[in-house]
């Protein structure tokens, strides 16, 4: 896993750690994904608690880790602590219209894929939301998720592909969960997460009723 990773796991920098309040094992509580997340530079998935300075006094706050290596090969640590919900007016080269705006406060995910220009002046599209742990802005460069044929047994068409892939949100029923129940949901890519988002469950029997009473509406009808 080290060597498909941006960062190696005996290259964290634990003193670096150790010095904001981290203790070095808890690398070994994250699992294979979330290890291999932290080691390619994103926000780990799991607040910690780290020494802070606020307004001059030391204090002990939640935060996000993120690892980043440098030009010169040293790897850094990064915290993201929990801020005040507000969207800027610009981000990352791009201004944002109210509507999307409203968007980010209603939903936290942007529903669409955008231009931004990163840190290297490259611009490139990305997907964007709210994490929601710390409420910080996350983008996500549209190339590192890949919506595949199918999910959880429901073979995606593809209107519905090419949906998802520009962050729309799709609803799909029928899927079947860990339990070997059909469930039906709406997905979508969620940036903060670097995953494909469900959300708005319903299971089996509700989707029948509604089908149920759907049809008896329409023999009502005619």
């Amino acid at each position: 896993m080290e060597q498909n990773t941006r960062i190696k796991k005996d290259e964290i920098p634990f003193n670096k750690l150790e010095k904001v309040g981290v203790k070095k094992d808890f690398v070994n509580h994250m699992d294979e994904n979330e290890l291999r997340d932290f080691l390619n530079g994103f926000r780990s998935q799991k607040l910690y608690t780290i020494n802070a300075t606020v307004n001059d006094q030391q204090m002990r706050i939640p935060a996000k880790l993120r690892l980043k290596k440098e030009e010169d090969g040293t790897v850094n640590v990064k915290v993201h602590p929990i801020q005040r919900l507000q969207i800027p007016e610009e981000y990352m080269g791009h201004k944002f219209t109210q509507e999307e705006r409203n968007r980010l406060l209603a939903e936290r995910n942007l529903g669409k894929t955008i231009e931004l220009t990163g840190r290297d002046g490259k611009k490139d599209k990305y997907y964007l939301a709210l994490d929601p742990k710390t409420n910080e802005l996350v983008p996500l460069r549209t190339k590192h998720i890949t919506v595949p044929e199918k999910i959880k047994g429901v073979t995606l068409s593809a209107e519905q592909k090419q949906k998802l892939a520009k962050g729309e949100k799709v609803y799909l029923d029928k899927m079947t969960g860990r339990n070997g129940k059909k469930f039906g949901a709406a997905l979508q890519v969620d940036a903060a997460n670097r995953t494909i988002n469900f959300s708005g469950f319903k299971q089996e029997k509700e989707l029948d009723q509604k089908q149920t009473k759907g049809k008896g509406a329409k023999q009502k009808v005619n």
